[in-house]
């Protein structure tokens, strides 16, 4: 599993390395982008076509709920050019990536996912696209799609009570982040 940040991080920094540092704006664009099909790209690579499904199904039910909701919420843009702020379309793209591979390998794999994904929401707040409430918007709903969508292969928290063999009882509770 430490691979995938490691090849996804090769994969961000080459696309990167095209684009002008100056603009933070379009570095947004770019890595709105390249983190899901970066992040797709590697999960063929590595044979696990299930999981590039469930990609595919977690960033296209948060696309598109995010432009229903953008057309139907009618907010204001923080910059007045339209009513289509809510949620961030550039921000759902790229943390439906981040909560995908969250769910499917764990949290170790995906923090560079969530940093990136953070970082577009950023560029999108500092261009005066969005306000941070319409990006913490497009990252739940991502985060409920890949919950709802992903199997995981990842370690799982756990809760258990049962007999211990000898009569008694035993609990216990562990945690996977």
């Amino acid at each position: 599993m430490k691979t995938l940040p490691r090849s996804l991080a090769l994969l961000a920094l080459s696309h990167l390395a095209g684009v002008v540092w100056a603009n933070e704006r379009r570095l947004g664009d770019h890595l709105s982008l390249a983190l899901p099909f970066g992040t797709a790209a590697v999960e063929l690579w590595r044979g696990d076509y299930q999981g590039a499904w469930q990609l595919t199904q977690t960033f296209a039910l948060t696309t598109g709920v995010t432009e229903l909701l953008k057309k139907h919420t009618g907010v204001t843009r923080p910059d007045g050019s339209d009513d289509k702020s809510f949620p961030s379309g550039h921000a759902a793209r790229a943390f439906s990536a981040a909560a995908y591979v969250h769910e499917r390998h764990g949290f170790e794999a995906a923090w560079p996912l969530w940093l990136g994904a953070t970082y577009v929401g950023y560029t999108r707040v500092q261009a005066r696209r969005h306000r941070w409430g319409e990006v913490a918007a497009a990252g739940a709903l991502a985060y409920g799609f890949a919950r709802w969508r992903v199997e995981t292969l990842a370690p799982q928290s756990q809760a258990w009570i049962g007999p211990d063999g000898q009569g008694g009882w035993q609990a216990g509770v562990s945690f996977a982040f």
